[in-house]
């Protein structure tokens, strides 16, 4: 299978649409300004370079005798045009028959102007070696002449590099400053969505009291408001469940329990040949109350109606012996010792889901643990300060490998002979997980038997 996308999360869209036109802005603003700045560095020199060429165009003369043309470069003037220590400077100047008057006669292998009485610079490679140039024809009724300088580019180049480095560090600080400040900008910008982000988070299954709007920044109002109408929605949904629930589980127990009633009596009242009939009937009646009620109630611990709302503090001791005034009668009719060991304890939470789940472990180990057996019911405080329920039973036990399978829905194992609908662990593990307790089992005493252990978290102290 592929990996799968990462989300795109407001803040990287954030990040993304600020810092890639940032860079691009400042990359475009880096490469004019190191533009602009090596053309102005390239106007000093070529401005020299210029001066140059034109101070040897004013040292032009014409010899009267010959008519010949003639450059008046002192010795000291020549030696300071070549004094260059990092660039090496030539010149030459020659008439219009290609006659050297003075300088290097090699540089009249450069292009010469075509263009009259006007100083002309251009790029040239000679010898292997780029080399600036600037030329100057002069013609006048008297005389004709060209003048070429030619520089090596080794300052230029040097000043590129000096200009883009210049340019290139404060633009990456800068850079890197705007980056970083988008980063904790959009960050703490977005700190109230994380806010409410992690309010939501640690809400409980059933809460669905209306987040706070004025906590939140106004962008987001419409989204808190959304959020708001749809719990309000799902509260009002889980109630009406709820309800339903009640009323359905109110009026299907009283006539299956009447009808019951009213087979138990017509048992005793018919001839002799017709009981077993009707003995079927209202055993198959008493499954069906059973399985009923079990279906309800798994439902009504299931649905959202089971909301924190209805957590209140429970007093398990009392929940223990409740227990015991309805299931006595079911382990004395198997000659079951169901014995009791209650110590004060009080947790928080739905005393009829409670209840429930105690009832369900009770009266699934009576109905596993063969005639004569011994079925124990505790609760108190363990040594970890959490508050438990635990029963146990001596019983044939449960295989390690069927323990976790053992709360699936309408899963039973050795089921021969045993009543049950496969409903009643699976309510002790709906109702524990709503209580945020944890359902452990393991072997009864000696190793025999099963032991059901219902841990709660820790309660706040008052």
């Amino acid at each position: 299978m592929g990996r799968r996308p990462e989300a795109r999360t407001l803040r990287r869209r954030l990040l993304t649409f600020i810092s890639w036109p940032l860079l691009v802005v400042m990359g475009i603003s880096m490469v004019v300004d190191y533009r602009s700045a090596v053309g102005i560095a390239s106007e000093a020199y070529d401005n020299a370079l210029t001066s140059t060429v034109v101070s040897l165009v004013t040292r032009l003369e014409r010899d009267d005798d010959d008519l010949d043309v003639e450059v008046d470069v002192p010795p000291a003037a020549d030696e300071i045009l070549r004094s260059d220590t990092d660039d090496k400077v030539q010149y030459v100047v020659f008439d219009d028959h290609g006659k050297v008057v003075a300088g290097d006669a090699e540089l009249l292998a450069l292009p010469r102007p075509e263009v009259a009485n006007r100083t002309v610079l251009d790029d040239a490679v000679l010898g292997g070696v780029l080399r600036r140039v600037a030329s100057f024809r002069y013609e006048s009724p008297a005389m004709a002449a060209t003048v070429i300088v030619a520089e090596t580019t080794v300052k230029r180049t040097r000043a590129a590099r000096q200009i883009f480095f210049a340019i290139l560090w404060p633009n990456l600080l800068l850079i890197v400053v705007a980056l970083l400040l988008v980063y904790f900008g959009v960050r703490f910008a977005l700190k109230p969505l994380d806010a409410l982000g992690e309010r939501i988070g640690r809400r409980g299954p059933g809460d669905f009291s209306p987040l706070p709007e004025h906590e939140v920044p106004g962008e987001a109002g419409p989204l808190v408001r959304a959020i708001n109408r749809l719990m309000a929605h799902l509260d009002n949904a889980g109630r009406a469940q709820q309800a339903f629930l009640s009323n359905a589980a109110h009026q299907l127990r009283t006539p299956l329990a009447g009808l019951q009633t009213q087979l138990e009596l017509a048992v005793e009242a018919l001839p002799e040949d017709a009981r077993p009939r009707i003995a079927r009937l209202r055993d198959a009646t008493r499954r069906l109350a059973h399985f009923t009620h079990q279906m309800l109630a798994l439902a009504r611990s299931s649905s959202q109606g089971a909301m924190i709302s209805d957590h209140r503090p429970v007093d398990l001791a009392c929940l223990l012996e409740d227990a015991a005034s309805d299931l006595l009668d079911a382990a004395l009719a198997k000659g079951i010792d169901l014995g009791f060991e209650t110590a004060p304890v009080t947790v928080e939470g739905s005393r009829w889901m409670l209840r429930e789940m105690v009832a369900n472990l009770i009266e699934n180990a009576i109905a596993y643990t063969p005639a004569s057996g011994r079925v124990t019911a505790r609760c108190g405080i363990g040594e970890a300060g959490e508050a438990f329920v635990e029963v146990e039973d001596d019983g044939p036990g449960i295989p390690p490998d069927e323990r976790e399978r053992i709360f699936e829905r309408f899963y039973r194992i050795g089921s021969a002979g045993v009543e049950g609908t496969g409903l009643g662990l699976a309510i002790v593990r709906e109702v524990a997980e709503r209580h945020a307790a944890s359902v452990v089992v393991g072997d009864g005493a000696d190793g025999r038997g099963a032991r059901f252990r219902i841990d709660f978290p820790p309660q706040p102290r008052a």
